[in-house]
């Protein structure tokens, strides 16, 4: 019997290089977000020290003041770039769901014809047995039937 061949086969790897492709986006996209929500962090971090050192009354207090008004502006850009990093995220993870689930669908496709083609070598195989063991049999008898004919 021939082997089994999946004729969407070449589909079938262009869709799982999609999927690893969308895979990889997705991977660098919250790569990006999580440097992000880390440059975040230290800004909070920076103006919860600059508060602190705010309240003295020295110029250290004022130095504190000025560079808050700073942190506060860059705290703010960065909260912008969040919220477009988790858009691109969220489009990221979409995109990989589709790609993952196409991929999937020809999994499944290629898995059930591999079973049916199983299948029916298997029922071939049977076949051939049958018709193996049925020659045996007609052998057999036509032998014994010579052999009683004989004096």
């Amino acid at each position: 019997m021939r082997r089994f061949r999946f004729r969407l086969a070449p589909l079938l790897r262009l869709r799982a290089q999609f999927e690893r492709t969308s895979r990889r986006e997705l991977a660098s996209t919250m790569g990006a977000l999580a440097t992000v929500e880390q440059k975040l962090a230290a800004a909070a971090q920076g103006l919860r020290e600059c508060a602190d050192q705010g309240a003295r009354p020295d110029a250290v207090g004022q130095l504190a003041k000025a560079l808050e008004s700073g942190l506060r502006r860059h705290h703010w850009r960065l909260q912008k770039d969040q919220k477009v990093a988790v858009q691109k995220v969220d489009v990221a993870r979409a995109d990989y769901a589709q790609k993952a689930r196409d991929l999937r669908t020809l999994q499944k496709l290629r898995e059930q014809q591999h079973a049916a083609w199983r299948l029916a070598a298997m029922r071939t195989e049977q076949a051939e047995l049958d018709e193996l063991a049925a020659l045996t049999r007609s052998a057999k008898a036509a032998a014994t039937t010579f052999a009683g004919e004989l004096p």
